[in-house]
């Protein structure tokens, strides 16, 4: 089997260490790291080639928080060198910020974790991920079953920018948005051939410090998925994580006495008993 192309968007640097640990789970599997950075950073370049002698660390343009930069990426490699690419990036765990999808109340700090865990959460977890391809010949995609989705509420409001990108690469718009929300994911390497032919890190707006939804990048969240299904393939999860799921039932109990969450128009709401007492503006930090 050829190795592995990993691209990881590094944007938050003081997370350097967690990933490294997570990706110490692929030893005994051939694999390139392409690490791109918001920014020049020479002495954590060198730690990370410390790390894997076959890395490649350079600084990519702001643009498109982690999408972006990983189009960067297809564009500095022959895609036909691997099987499979990976890719992963850092997501600020801070802020109140909830999201529900599939039935999951999921935070930020959870959302992180059950994408890195699904794709790299051991090394048992890793060969059984790579071995799901080799077992099913039309297993495009894999990421957290709990985050991977087709509900229209997720998607329904982008479908014109979704399917404008679609056309670009001449594609057929599949009926139902299937992706992998959060954008992790390991895909079969030649699917993403289309997106590199037709698309580049200018086709991105710079990002600024705002968490904005409804970008192009957000846009592209749900194209990758419906390119692996426009070519034939599927996406699927195979983690089962019950901690998750027993923290998820015990927060909906509690939340029908306290909630404290941002909006997503960036606004902390406390309610008490189900009663708004706390309404405020708040700046819930740069993303990337």
């Amino acid at each position: 089997m050829k190795p592995t192309a990993v691209h990881l968007h590094l944007h938050y640097t003081e997370r350097w260490p967690e990933i490294q640990k997570y990706l110490q789970h692929i030893e005994g599997h051939p694999y390139h790291l392409y690490v791109t950075l918001t920014q020049e950073n020479e002495s954590l370049a060198k730690e990370i080639q410390t790390f894997h002698p076959q890395s490649t660390v350079w600084p990519a343009e702001n643009r498109g928080y982690d999408v972006g930069p990983f189009i960067d990426f297809l564009h500095k490699v022959d895609l036909s060198q691997y099987d499979l690419v990976l890719k992963i990036h850092t997501k600020s765990k801070s802020g109140l910020q909830k999201t529900w999808i599939n039935g999951w109340c999921i935070t930020k700090k959870r959302w992180v974790n059950l994408l890195m865990d699904a794709l790299l959460g051991s090394a048992e977890i890793w060969q059984r991920n790579v071995a799901a391809f080799k077992e099913d010949p039309k297993l495009g995609m894999l990421s957290s079953r709990y985050l991977i989705t087709s509900e229209p509420e997720c998607s329904e409001y982008l479908r014109p920018e979704v399917a404008r990108v679609m056309a670009k690469m001449n594609l057929q718009m599949p009926e139902d948005i299937t992706f992998a929300a959060g954008t992790m994911f390991l895909v079969r390497a030649p699917l993403l051939e289309k997106i590199k032919a037709a698309f580049g890190i200018d086709d991105f707006p710079g990002t600024d410090s705002s968490v904005q939804d409804g970008t192009p990048a957000h846009a592209f969240e749900r194209v990758f998925g419906c390119v692996v299904v426009a070519q034939g393939y599927e996406i699927k999860g195979f983690d089962k994580n019950r901690w998750f799921e027993t923290g998820v039932k015990f927060q909906r109990f509690f939340n029908l006495f306290y909630s404290n969450n941002i909006t997503s128009s960036n606004h902390q709401i406390i309610k008490v008993c189900k009663i708004p007492v706390y309404y405020k503006k708040v700046d819930d930090g740069k993303r990337g």
